[in-house]
């Protein structure tokens, strides 16, 4: 038996036990862990924060807990008066609250507001829920445009991958009605492969690197969906979304995983 000590920011303090090779099990520490102790949070939806509502009631709005205002708002994709409907206890994420989208209904800070990750920085961006379809989207970054409308979290074919940047992206199995944490940190100005993909805390390969890559990231945000005419909208549940200014060391990596991870007895 091993272990292992890492220190994180604030109240990011965890400890790691496994045997040689085998499966790592991470708890966090007593008292829980804080999201807004690591520097640089820009945006975070989380739904356990969500007051007022009943289950089943419309999230209508989804407040920011970073400090800097980016709120949500609920819009309709295909005109059919849908909506993205609080859950108060998902089942299948520990009975913890969710948001649910039916696919036709999203959660989204407009384009125009620039009030997200600053044109060419670096930034870490984390999403836990599940899909219940064939495809879809947890999380977003940018605006209308060629390729920073596909900066997010995107499963395709149904029960196979989840990848980020559309099809050039790194990839790794998932299952659908299956909780998976999702993460990604992007490192401004490089071009080698170290800007790296993760699903439950394993590494699933690299994503397309370039700067190309983080053109416009200010634009907006969304959740349940991307931009463009292909919009992919979740059928599914998205529980909570944390968007970093600065790409995570393994440390605070780690910390928010474990954090989430607890919170949403997921096996990492």
């Amino acid at each position: 038996m091993s272990s292992i000590k890492i220190n994180g920011s604030g109240s990011g303090k965890l400890k790691i036990t496994g045997v040689g090779s085998a499966v790592v099990r991470m708890s966090a520490p007593a008292g829980g862990f804080d999201p807004a102790s690591l520097g640089g949070l820009k945006a975070w939806y989380n739904a356990s924060a969500l007051t007022g509502l009943s289950n089943g009631d419309a999230i209508t709005t989804w407040a920011d807990g970073s400090g800097f205002g980016n709120t949500l708002t609920m819009i309709t994709l295909a005109g059919y008066g849908s909506k993205v409907s609080y859950l108060s206890a998902d089942s299948l994420l520990n009975n913890m609250p969710a948001a649910s989208f039916d696919g036709n209904a999203c959660m989204d800070l407009p384009f125009s507001s620039g009030n997200t990750i600053p044109n060419g920085d670096s930034f870490t961006l984390y999403s836990v829920g599940y899909s219940a379809g064939t495809q879809g989207t947890y999380a977003c970054m940018g605006g209308p445009g060629a390729w920073q409308q596909m900066l997010g979290f995107v499963p395709y074919d149904g029960t196979t991958y989840c990848n980020l940047n559309g099809d050039n992206a790194a990839t790794k199995a998932i299952s659908v009605n299956t909780p998976v944490i999702l993460s990604y940190g992007y490192q401004s100005g490089t071009w080698t492969g170290d800007n790296l993909f993760y699903v439950n805390g394993s590494n699933a390969g690299v994503s397309q690197t370039g700067s190309v890559e983080v053109a416009n990231l200010n634009q907006g945000f969304r959740v349940g969906a991307r931009y463009a005419s292909n919009v992919l909208p979740l059928v599914g549940s998205v529980a909570e979304v944390l968007l970093y200014l600065g790409k995570h060391n393994d440390g605070d990596r780690v910390a928010v995983t474990a954090y989430l991870a607890t919170k949403y007895g997921i096996s990492i």
